[in-house]
């Protein structure tokens, strides 16, 4: 069966994307624009360390920005955790808190 020559309607279509603010350990200060952002220092990754205790290793541990462009799933921005002093959600600009939204 032929597929429809209709482009599939994206599936973050009606989700906007969030701005980030990075701010590396070298103190530049760069923006982001992703739909998701994931890390690997949480997700466990274990080595053997000879005498059978096992412990996680997050030396490599990677920060990923992806978004959705043109319905196209897109890497935005991958970099070492070990670079990045800080990361902000900026999307909606300085909150101050007790602040109405």
């Amino acid at each position: 069966m032929p597929q429809s020559s209709q482009k599939r309607e994206s599936f973050y279509a009606n989700v906007p994307h969030q701005v980030y603010e990075i701010t590396w350990q070298s103190g530049h200060v760069e923006k982001v624009i992703a739909h998701q952002v994931s890390h690997d220092s949480m997700r466990v990754r274990v080595a053997a360390l000879g005498n059978g205790v096992f412990g996680s290793d997050s030396e490599n541990a990677r920060i990923k920005f992806h978004a959705e462009i043109d319905g196209q799933w897109t890497l935005q921005l991958s970099a070492f955790e070990a670079d990045i002093r800080t990361i902000r959600n900026v999307t909606c600009g300085e909150q101050a808190p007790g602040a109405a939204s």
